[in-house]
Protein backbone atom coordinates (compact mmCIF):
# COMPACT_ATOMS: atom_id res chain seq x y z
CA UNK A 1 0.00 0.00 0.00
CA UNK A 2 2.73 2.45 1.00
CA UNK A 3 4.88 1.58 -2.00
CA UNK A 4 1.92 2.07 -4.34
CA UNK A 5 0.63 5.30 -2.82
CA UNK A 6 3.55 7.25 -1.50
CA UNK A 7 4.72 9.56 -4.64
CA UNK A 8 6.46 8.64 -7.88
CA UNK A 9 9.36 10.61 -6.62
CA UNK A 10 12.68 10.12 -8.08
CA UNK A 11 12.66 9.64 -11.92
CA UNK A 12 14.34 12.22 -14.10
CA UNK A 13 17.03 13.28 -11.65
CA UNK A 14 18.96 15.28 -14.15
CA UNK A 15 15.79 16.87 -15.53
CA UNK A 16 14.67 18.09 -12.11
CA UNK A 17 17.98 19.23 -10.69
CA UNK A 18 17.55 22.53 -12.50
CA UNK A 19 14.11 24.14 -12.58
CA UNK A 20 13.39 26.38 -15.55
CA UNK A 21 12.28 29.95 -15.00
CA UNK A 22 12.54 32.81 -17.50
CA UNK A 23 15.57 33.62 -19.61
CA UNK A 24 18.17 35.91 -18.10
CA UNK A 25 19.26 39.12 -19.80
CA UNK A 26 22.86 40.11 -20.36
CA UNK A 27 23.01 43.90 -19.91
CA UNK A 28 21.87 46.55 -17.48
CA UNK A 29 18.07 46.95 -17.74
CA UNK A 30 15.93 50.06 -17.52
CA UNK A 31 12.75 50.32 -15.47
CA UNK A 32 9.70 49.24 -17.45
CA UNK A 33 6.67 51.57 -17.47
CA UNK A 34 3.91 50.74 -14.99
CA UNK A 35 1.41 50.35 -17.84
CA UNK A 36 3.13 48.18 -20.42
CA UNK A 37 2.94 48.80 -24.18
CA UNK A 38 -0.25 47.50 -25.76
CA UNK A 39 -2.28 47.45 -22.52
CA UNK A 40 -4.71 49.78 -20.82
CA UNK A 41 -6.02 49.84 -17.26
CA UNK A 42 -9.33 48.14 -18.15
CA UNK A 43 -7.43 44.96 -19.05
CA UNK A 44 -5.99 44.55 -15.57
CA UNK A 45 -8.89 42.70 -13.97
CA UNK A 46 -10.16 39.17 -14.37
CA UNK A 47 -13.62 40.51 -15.20
CA UNK A 48 -12.41 42.12 -18.42
CA UNK A 49 -11.38 38.70 -19.77
CA UNK A 50 -14.24 36.76 -18.19
CA UNK A 51 -16.67 39.04 -20.07
CA UNK A 52 -14.97 38.01 -23.35
CA UNK A 53 -15.22 34.30 -22.62
CA UNK A 54 -18.17 32.47 -24.23
CA UNK A 55 -18.74 30.13 -21.24
CA UNK A 56 -16.63 31.14 -18.22
CA UNK A 57 -18.61 29.00 -15.76
CA UNK A 58 -18.68 25.79 -17.80
CA UNK A 59 -16.89 22.94 -16.06
CA UNK A 60 -13.71 22.24 -18.02
CA UNK A 61 -12.91 18.95 -16.28
CA UNK A 62 -14.58 16.95 -13.51
CA UNK A 63 -12.62 15.77 -10.47
CA UNK A 64 -12.26 12.32 -12.04
CA UNK A 65 -11.02 13.82 -15.30
CA UNK A 66 -8.50 15.96 -13.41
CA UNK A 67 -7.22 12.84 -11.65
CA UNK A 68 -6.75 11.25 -15.06
CA UNK A 69 -4.92 14.33 -16.35
CA UNK A 70 -2.62 14.23 -13.30
CA UNK A 71 -1.80 10.59 -13.97
CA UNK A 72 -0.99 11.50 -17.55
CA UNK A 73 1.27 14.34 -16.37
CA UNK A 74 3.19 12.05 -14.03
CA UNK A 75 3.58 9.41 -16.71
CA UNK A 76 4.91 11.99 -19.14
CA UNK A 77 7.70 12.89 -16.71
CA UNK A 78 9.16 9.39 -16.69
CA UNK A 79 12.14 9.24 -19.09
CA UNK A 80 12.79 5.82 -20.59
CA UNK A 81 16.25 5.62 -19.02
CA UNK A 82 15.16 6.84 -15.58
CA UNK A 83 16.26 4.77 -12.61
CA UNK A 84 13.98 6.59 -10.21
CA UNK A 85 10.96 8.78 -10.88
CA UNK A 86 9.21 11.82 -9.31
CA UNK A 87 5.54 12.66 -9.36
CA UNK A 88 4.05 16.10 -9.71
CA UNK A 89 1.45 16.14 -7.00
CA UNK A 90 1.10 14.86 -3.45
CA UNK A 91 0.66 11.20 -4.28
CA UNK A 92 3.79 9.18 -3.61
CA UNK A 93 4.82 5.84 -4.95
CA UNK A 94 8.23 4.48 -4.10
CA UNK A 95 10.23 1.82 -5.95
CA UNK A 96 11.59 -1.24 -4.18
CA UNK A 97 15.03 0.38 -4.19
CA UNK A 98 17.04 3.05 -5.96
CA UNK A 99 20.69 3.50 -6.77
CA UNK A 100 22.68 5.64 -4.39
CA UNK A 101 25.46 5.54 -6.96
CA UNK A 102 23.23 7.33 -9.48
CA UNK A 103 22.48 9.99 -6.88
CA UNK A 104 26.20 10.52 -6.24
CA UNK A 105 26.85 10.79 -9.98
CA UNK A 106 24.07 13.36 -10.39
CA UNK A 107 25.42 15.47 -7.53
CA UNK A 108 28.92 15.35 -9.00
CA UNK A 109 27.50 16.49 -12.34
CA UNK A 110 25.96 19.50 -10.60
CA UNK A 111 29.44 20.53 -9.48
CA UNK A 112 30.93 19.88 -12.91
CA UNK A 113 28.25 21.96 -14.66
CA UNK A 114 28.80 24.88 -12.30
CA UNK A 115 32.58 24.73 -12.71
CA UNK A 116 32.24 24.81 -16.51
CA UNK A 117 31.48 28.55 -16.62
CA UNK A 118 32.73 31.50 -14.57
CA UNK A 119 30.51 32.09 -11.51
CA UNK A 120 30.78 35.00 -9.13
CA UNK A 121 30.07 35.59 -5.45
CA UNK A 122 27.94 38.55 -4.36
CA UNK A 123 31.21 40.37 -3.65
CA UNK A 124 31.96 40.23 -7.38
CA UNK A 125 34.91 37.87 -6.90
CA UNK A 126 35.22 34.80 -9.10
CA UNK A 127 34.28 31.54 -7.35
CA UNK A 128 37.58 29.62 -7.11
CA UNK A 129 38.12 25.91 -7.52
CA UNK A 130 38.59 25.67 -3.76
CA UNK A 131 34.92 26.62 -3.29
CA UNK A 132 33.74 23.63 -5.33
CA UNK A 133 36.26 21.35 -3.63
CA UNK A 134 34.82 22.38 -0.26
CA UNK A 135 31.29 21.66 -1.52
CA UNK A 136 32.32 18.17 -2.63
CA UNK A 137 33.88 17.53 0.77
CA UNK A 138 30.78 18.80 2.58
CA UNK A 139 28.45 16.64 0.46
CA UNK A 140 30.41 13.49 1.42
CA UNK A 141 29.36 11.61 -1.71
CA UNK A 142 31.26 8.47 -0.75
CA UNK A 143 28.95 8.02 2.23
CA UNK A 144 25.81 7.59 0.07
CA UNK A 145 24.52 4.02 0.35
CA UNK A 146 24.97 2.15 -2.96
CA UNK A 147 21.40 0.84 -2.68
CA UNK A 148 18.70 2.85 -0.92
CA UNK A 149 15.93 0.56 0.33
CA UNK A 150 12.84 2.39 1.62
CA UNK A 151 11.52 -0.78 3.23
CA UNK A 152 14.42 -0.75 5.67
CA UNK A 153 15.11 2.95 6.14
CA UNK A 154 12.74 5.73 7.25
CA UNK A 155 13.15 8.19 4.41
CA UNK A 156 10.02 10.29 4.84
CA UNK A 157 9.92 13.95 5.76
CA UNK A 158 7.70 17.03 5.65
CA UNK A 159 8.70 20.67 5.15
CA UNK A 160 7.80 22.62 8.31
CA UNK A 161 8.35 26.14 6.96
CA UNK A 162 8.87 27.84 3.62
CA UNK A 163 12.30 26.70 2.38
CA UNK A 164 14.54 27.40 -0.54
CA UNK A 165 15.84 24.30 -2.28
CA UNK A 166 19.45 24.70 -3.36
CA UNK A 167 21.60 23.03 -6.00
CA UNK A 168 24.52 23.01 -3.55
CA UNK A 169 24.30 22.88 0.26
CA UNK A 170 25.14 26.54 0.88
CA UNK A 171 23.46 29.91 1.17
CA UNK A 172 26.37 31.49 -0.70
CA UNK A 173 24.86 32.70 -4.00
CA UNK A 174 26.59 32.24 -7.34
CA UNK A 175 25.95 34.55 -10.27
CA UNK A 176 26.78 34.31 -13.94
CA UNK A 177 26.73 38.11 -13.93
CA UNK A 178 27.72 39.65 -10.57
CA UNK A 179 25.83 42.85 -11.41
CA UNK A 180 22.48 41.02 -11.66
CA UNK A 181 21.53 39.55 -8.29
CA UNK A 182 18.00 38.48 -9.28
CA UNK A 183 19.39 35.23 -10.72
CA UNK A 184 21.20 33.01 -8.23
CA UNK A 185 22.52 30.01 -10.15
CA UNK A 186 22.23 27.86 -7.02
CA UNK A 187 18.52 28.52 -6.52
CA UNK A 188 16.58 25.45 -7.61
CA UNK A 189 13.06 25.75 -6.19
CA UNK A 190 11.05 26.85 -3.17
CA UNK A 191 9.16 24.35 -1.01
CA UNK A 192 6.04 25.17 1.00
CA UNK A 193 5.08 24.05 4.48
CA UNK A 194 3.55 20.60 4.23
CA UNK A 195 5.50 19.52 1.13
CA UNK A 196 6.20 15.76 1.38
CA UNK A 197 9.83 14.69 0.94
CA UNK A 198 12.03 11.69 0.53
CA UNK A 199 15.31 12.19 2.40
CA UNK A 200 18.26 10.75 0.52
CA UNK A 201 21.50 12.08 2.01
CA UNK A 202 22.99 14.62 4.43
CA UNK A 203 26.10 16.78 4.48
CA UNK A 204 28.92 15.86 6.87
CA UNK A 205 27.70 18.37 9.46
CA UNK A 206 24.06 17.22 8.91
CA UNK A 207 22.92 20.84 8.46
CA UNK A 208 21.67 20.17 4.90
CA UNK A 209 19.60 17.28 3.56
CA UNK A 210 19.36 16.21 -0.07
CA UNK A 211 15.67 15.63 -0.74
CA UNK A 212 13.28 14.72 -3.51
CA UNK A 213 10.04 16.69 -3.41
CA UNK A 214 7.05 16.06 -5.69
CA UNK A 215 8.51 18.34 -8.36
CA UNK A 216 12.26 18.75 -7.83
CA UNK A 217 15.40 17.48 -6.11
CA UNK A 218 17.92 19.54 -4.17
CA UNK A 219 19.39 20.56 -0.82
CA UNK A 220 17.20 21.90 2.02
CA UNK A 221 18.27 23.02 5.48
CA UNK A 222 17.73 20.07 7.81
CA UNK A 223 16.13 22.29 10.47
CA UNK A 224 13.24 22.94 8.07
CA UNK A 225 12.39 19.24 7.79
CA UNK A 226 10.43 16.99 10.14
CA UNK A 227 11.41 13.34 9.69
CA UNK A 228 8.81 10.58 9.70
CA UNK A 229 8.13 7.07 8.47
CA UNK A 230 6.74 6.55 4.99
CA UNK A 231 3.47 5.38 6.58
CA UNK A 232 3.19 8.64 8.56
CA UNK A 233 3.99 10.61 5.43
CA UNK A 234 1.24 8.84 3.51
CA UNK A 235 -1.22 9.57 6.31
CA UNK A 236 -0.33 13.28 6.33
CA UNK A 237 -0.75 13.79 2.59
CA UNK A 238 -3.99 11.82 2.22
CA UNK A 239 -6.40 13.54 4.61
CA UNK A 240 -10.14 12.94 4.40
CA UNK A 241 -10.69 16.70 4.22
CA UNK A 242 -8.35 19.51 3.22
CA UNK A 243 -8.23 23.21 2.41
CA UNK A 244 -6.53 24.88 -0.54
CA UNK A 245 -4.96 28.33 -0.21
CA UNK A 246 -6.45 30.88 -2.65
CA UNK A 247 -4.44 34.06 -1.99
CA UNK A 248 -0.83 34.83 -3.00
CA UNK A 249 0.31 34.66 0.64
CA UNK A 250 -1.79 33.47 3.56
CA UNK A 251 -0.81 33.53 7.24
CA UNK A 252 -1.17 30.43 9.37
CA UNK A 253 -2.03 31.41 12.94
CA UNK A 254 -1.52 29.32 16.07
CA UNK A 255 -4.66 30.62 17.79
CA UNK A 256 -8.32 30.87 16.70
CA UNK A 257 -8.33 34.64 17.34
CA UNK A 258 -5.87 34.92 14.43
CA UNK A 259 -3.38 37.06 16.35
CA UNK A 260 -0.27 34.82 16.56
CA UNK A 261 1.17 34.12 13.11
CA UNK A 262 3.30 30.98 12.77
CA UNK A 263 4.19 31.01 9.06
CA UNK A 264 2.76 31.90 5.67
CA UNK A 265 1.85 29.65 2.76
CA UNK A 266 1.24 30.50 -0.87
CA UNK A 267 -1.47 29.95 -3.43
CA UNK A 268 -2.27 26.31 -4.17
CA UNK A 269 -0.90 24.87 -0.92
CA UNK A 270 -3.05 22.06 0.49
CA UNK A 271 -3.31 21.35 4.23
CA UNK A 272 -5.37 18.77 6.17
CA UNK A 273 -8.62 20.22 7.54
CA UNK A 274 -9.51 19.55 11.19
CA UNK A 275 -12.60 21.73 11.68
CA UNK A 276 -14.49 24.71 10.28
CA UNK A 277 -15.02 27.66 12.62
CA UNK A 278 -16.95 30.86 12.12
CA UNK A 279 -14.09 32.90 10.67
CA UNK A 280 -11.33 30.36 10.22
CA UNK A 281 -10.37 26.91 9.04
CA UNK A 282 -8.63 24.83 11.67
CA UNK A 283 -5.89 22.94 9.84
CA UNK A 284 -3.16 20.47 10.68
CA UNK A 285 0.36 21.86 10.37
CA UNK A 286 3.65 19.97 10.60
CA UNK A 287 6.07 20.83 13.39
CA UNK A 288 9.52 19.40 14.11
CA UNK A 289 10.19 18.24 17.68
CA UNK A 290 13.54 18.61 19.48
CA UNK A 291 14.80 15.42 17.83
CA UNK A 292 13.72 16.50 14.35
CA UNK A 293 10.67 14.25 14.05
CA UNK A 294 7.20 15.10 12.82
CA UNK A 295 4.64 16.43 15.28
CA UNK A 296 1.18 17.47 14.10
CA UNK A 297 -0.32 20.60 15.59
CA UNK A 298 -3.29 22.79 14.84
CA UNK A 299 -3.19 26.05 13.00
CA UNK A 300 -5.80 28.51 11.75
CA UNK A 301 -6.33 30.11 8.34
CA UNK A 302 -8.68 33.02 7.74
CA UNK A 303 -11.74 31.53 6.11
CA UNK A 304 -12.01 33.89 3.14
CA UNK A 305 -8.44 33.08 2.08
CA UNK A 306 -8.88 29.37 1.41
CA UNK A 307 -11.34 26.84 0.06
CA UNK A 308 -12.52 23.54 1.52
CA UNK A 309 -11.47 21.24 -1.27
CA UNK A 310 -10.44 22.34 -4.73
CA UNK A 311 -12.23 25.02 -6.70
CA UNK A 312 -14.25 23.76 -9.66
CA UNK A 313 -12.12 23.87 -12.80
CA UNK A 314 -13.74 26.67 -14.77
CA UNK A 315 -12.23 29.47 -16.83
CA UNK A 316 -13.67 31.99 -14.37
CA UNK A 317 -11.88 30.41 -11.41
CA UNK A 318 -8.55 30.15 -13.23
CA UNK A 319 -8.73 33.76 -14.43
CA UNK A 320 -9.67 35.02 -10.97
CA UNK A 321 -6.81 33.10 -9.38
CA UNK A 322 -4.38 34.33 -12.02
CA UNK A 323 -5.32 37.95 -11.36
CA UNK A 324 -5.00 37.46 -7.59
CA UNK A 325 -1.27 37.54 -8.31
CA UNK A 326 -1.22 40.46 -10.73
CA UNK A 327 1.86 42.64 -9.95
CA UNK A 328 3.29 40.03 -7.54
CA UNK A 329 7.10 40.27 -7.72
CA UNK A 330 9.06 37.91 -9.94
CA UNK A 331 11.33 35.41 -8.16
CA UNK A 332 13.74 33.16 -10.07
CA UNK A 333 13.34 29.62 -8.75
CA UNK A 334 11.05 30.94 -6.02
CA UNK A 335 13.65 33.39 -4.68
CA UNK A 336 12.44 35.79 -1.99
CA UNK A 337 9.27 33.72 -1.54
CA UNK A 338 8.00 34.83 -4.95
CA UNK A 339 7.46 33.03 -8.27
CA UNK A 340 8.93 32.69 -11.73
CA UNK A 341 6.88 31.93 -14.84
CA UNK A 342 6.47 28.18 -14.27
CA UNK A 343 5.86 28.39 -10.53
CA UNK A 344 3.14 30.96 -11.23
CA UNK A 345 1.34 28.59 -13.61
CA UNK A 346 1.79 25.74 -11.13
CA UNK A 347 0.26 27.75 -8.25
CA UNK A 348 -2.76 28.97 -10.23
CA UNK A 349 -3.76 25.52 -11.51
CA UNK A 350 -3.10 23.89 -8.12
CA UNK A 351 -6.22 25.65 -6.81
CA UNK A 352 -8.38 23.44 -9.05
CA UNK A 353 -6.33 20.29 -8.38
CA UNK A 354 -4.24 20.16 -11.57
CA UNK A 355 -0.69 19.10 -10.63
CA UNK A 356 1.50 20.95 -13.12
CA UNK A 357 5.18 19.98 -13.20
CA UNK A 358 7.66 22.63 -12.08
CA UNK A 359 9.73 22.97 -15.25
CA UNK A 360 8.37 25.20 -18.03
CA UNK A 361 9.37 22.76 -20.78
CA UNK A 362 7.44 20.00 -18.98
CA UNK A 363 4.46 22.32 -18.55
CA UNK A 364 4.44 22.76 -22.34
CA UNK A 365 3.48 19.07 -22.61
CA UNK A 366 0.39 19.27 -20.35
CA UNK A 367 -3.07 18.92 -21.87
CA UNK A 368 -4.26 18.73 -25.46
CA UNK A 369 -2.08 20.11 -28.20
CA UNK A 370 -3.69 22.89 -30.22
CA UNK A 371 -0.65 23.78 -32.31
CA UNK A 372 3.14 23.66 -32.42
CA UNK A 373 5.23 26.10 -34.42
CA UNK A 374 8.66 26.28 -35.97
CA UNK A 375 10.62 29.55 -36.34
CA UNK A 376 9.25 30.11 -39.85
CA UNK A 377 5.57 29.74 -38.98
CA UNK A 378 3.70 32.92 -40.11
CA UNK A 379 2.27 35.04 -37.31
CA UNK A 380 -1.19 34.96 -38.88
CA UNK A 381 -1.22 31.17 -38.57
CA UNK A 382 -0.27 31.40 -34.89
CA UNK A 383 -3.10 33.86 -34.22
CA UNK A 384 -5.58 31.60 -36.02
CA UNK A 385 -4.43 28.72 -33.82
CA UNK A 386 -5.16 30.80 -30.73
CA UNK A 387 -8.70 31.31 -32.04
CA UNK A 388 -9.22 27.58 -31.44
CA UNK A 389 -8.95 27.94 -27.66
CA UNK A 390 -10.25 30.16 -24.86
CA UNK A 391 -8.78 32.29 -22.12
CA UNK A 392 -8.07 30.67 -18.78
CA UNK A 393 -7.60 27.13 -20.04
CA UNK A 394 -4.65 27.45 -22.46
CA UNK A 395 -0.93 27.61 -21.77
CA UNK A 396 1.46 29.22 -24.26
CA UNK A 397 5.11 28.18 -24.39
CA UNK A 398 8.24 29.71 -25.84
CA UNK A 399 11.77 28.58 -25.07
CA UNK A 400 12.40 29.15 -21.35
CA UNK A 401 9.04 30.78 -20.68
CA UNK A 402 5.38 29.89 -20.17
CA UNK A 403 2.23 32.07 -20.09
CA UNK A 404 -1.51 31.79 -19.44
CA UNK A 405 -3.64 32.80 -22.41
CA UNK A 406 -6.32 35.40 -21.64
CA UNK A 407 -8.04 35.91 -25.00
CA UNK A 408 -8.10 38.59 -27.66
CA UNK A 409 -8.77 42.29 -27.46
CA UNK A 410 -9.39 43.55 -30.97
CA UNK A 411 -7.11 41.48 -33.17
CA UNK A 412 -4.34 40.98 -30.61
CA UNK A 413 -3.93 37.97 -28.30
CA UNK A 414 -3.09 38.69 -24.64
CA UNK A 415 -1.51 36.72 -21.81
CA UNK A 416 -0.79 37.01 -18.10
CA UNK A 417 2.59 35.76 -16.91
CA UNK A 418 5.40 36.21 -14.39
CA UNK A 419 8.33 37.72 -16.25
CA UNK A 420 11.55 39.56 -15.58
CA UNK A 421 12.08 41.79 -18.61
CA UNK A 422 11.47 42.47 -22.28
CA UNK A 423 13.54 43.98 -25.06
CA UNK A 424 12.62 46.83 -27.38
CA UNK A 425 14.53 48.22 -30.37
CA UNK A 426 16.31 51.55 -30.01
CA UNK A 427 18.11 52.51 -33.18
CA UNK A 428 20.87 49.98 -33.81
CA UNK A 429 20.58 48.33 -30.42
CA UNK A 430 18.06 46.79 -28.06
CA UNK A 431 17.13 48.18 -24.69
CA UNK A 432 16.07 45.85 -21.89
CA UNK A 433 13.18 46.96 -19.70
CA UNK A 434 12.92 45.27 -16.32
CA UNK A 435 9.32 44.26 -15.45
CA UNK A 436 10.02 41.93 -12.51
CA UNK A 437 6.40 41.02 -11.74
CA UNK A 438 3.23 39.28 -12.92
CA UNK A 439 1.80 41.30 -15.80
CA UNK A 440 -0.73 41.38 -18.63
CA UNK A 441 0.87 41.82 -22.06
CA UNK A 442 -0.04 41.36 -25.68
CA UNK A 443 2.03 38.99 -27.78
CA UNK A 444 3.60 41.87 -29.72
CA UNK A 445 5.78 42.68 -26.71
CA UNK A 446 9.40 42.72 -27.85
CA UNK A 447 8.55 43.18 -31.53
CA UNK A 448 11.47 44.56 -33.54
CA UNK A 449 14.11 43.42 -31.04
CA UNK A 450 16.82 40.88 -31.86
CA UNK A 451 14.96 38.22 -29.88
CA UNK A 452 11.65 39.03 -31.54
CA UNK A 453 8.18 39.39 -30.06
CA UNK A 454 6.46 36.89 -27.81
CA UNK A 455 4.33 35.89 -30.80
CA UNK A 456 7.37 35.38 -33.03
CA UNK A 457 9.01 33.20 -30.36
CA UNK A 458 5.83 31.21 -29.57
CA UNK A 459 6.47 27.47 -29.88
CA UNK A 460 3.25 25.79 -28.76
CA UNK A 461 -0.34 26.20 -27.57
CA UNK A 462 -1.95 23.64 -25.23
CA UNK A 463 -5.44 23.46 -23.75
CA UNK A 464 -5.29 22.21 -20.16
CA UNK A 465 -7.90 19.47 -20.49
Amino acid sequence: MVKRCIIQFLSGFLLLLFVSGCVQQSHKPLAAPTLLPGTDRSMLTAGYWISRHPSPDALVLTAEQIAGLNRHIEKGLEPAAAKISPGTGQNISWPASCSGRDIAIALQKDIDCLRAKPRYFSSGHLAPGAFYDRMIEDMDLAAINPIIDPAQISLGGVVVRFSDQRILPTWEPLYGDPSEVDFDDLQNNALEMGTPLLLLHQTRDMKWTYVCSPSSSGWVESRHIARCSLEALEDFIHPDRFVVVLRPKVDIYRNPALTYSEEFVQMGVRLPLIDVEENAYQVMIPISDSQGYLVRQQGFIQKNQASEGYLPYTARNILQQAFEMLNAPYGWGGMYGEQDCSRYIQQVFATVGVNFPRNSADQAMVGKRVAEFDPDTPEVFKIRSLDQTFGGIAVLYLKGHVMLYLGKAGFLPYTIHATWAYRAPDGYQDLTYKINRVVVTDLNLGKGSRNGSLLERLKSVRMVQ
